[in-house]
């Protein structure tokens, strides 16, 4: 391999590398996974796919979007361009994702466990959220508060960073 010549675009601020993270969590958050179909002429079985496929791709878009920032940080990490400081914050960063995964894998487990069919959540430095398969009857604000008291119990997290709903 030859060696790589390095140019100051190969070098990451801190500052660039947080709003690079930023935008690709505002993004995910803010883009549709997918299109229901809540036609009256859906049948139960296309609905409970349809469910699977909502949750199936929530966590592929969700690991998607981590693998893309988790590979920048460490590029940044392992860049000898980059300022020591940019580096212990793409490190800080990496340490945090790896955090998050770790409390989604174990939240979800639990609703699954509570009795939820099925849950995905997604944990930022600023928003939890949290969306279940629907029980028989829908989400009662008895299920939005134990929802709420096995996240803060969990994550620690302020119940105003929550944002809890059910798939449709």
């Amino acid at each position: 391999y030859a060696p790589k010549s390095n140019s100051a675009l190969d070098t990451h601020k801190k500052s660039e590398l947080r709003g690079i993270y930023n935008s690709i969590v505002k993004i995910n958050k803010e883009s549709p996974l997918y299109i229901l179909d809540d036609s009256a002429d859906s049948k139960a079985g296309e609905t409970e796919k349809t469910e699977s496929d909502y949750f199936a791709q929530a966590r592929l878009s969700r690991q998607t979007a981590r693998d893309e920032a988790l590979t920048m940080l460490r590029e940044t990490v392992s860049s000898e361009d980059a300022s020591e400081d940019a580096k212990a914050e793409a490190g800080q960063q990496i340490t945090a994702i790896a955090g998050y995964t770790v409390k989604e894998e174990r939240l979800e487990s639990q609703l699954k466990a509570k009795g939820y069919t099925d849950a995905v959540v997604y944990i930022s430095e600023d928003t939890i959220s949290v969306v279940v398969a629907p029980p028989d009857g829908g989400l009662t604000s008895a299920d939005a508060a134990a929802i709420s008291e096995m996240v803060t119990t969990e994550t620690g997290a302020k119940p105003s960073m929550l944002r809890i709903s059910e798939a449709k």
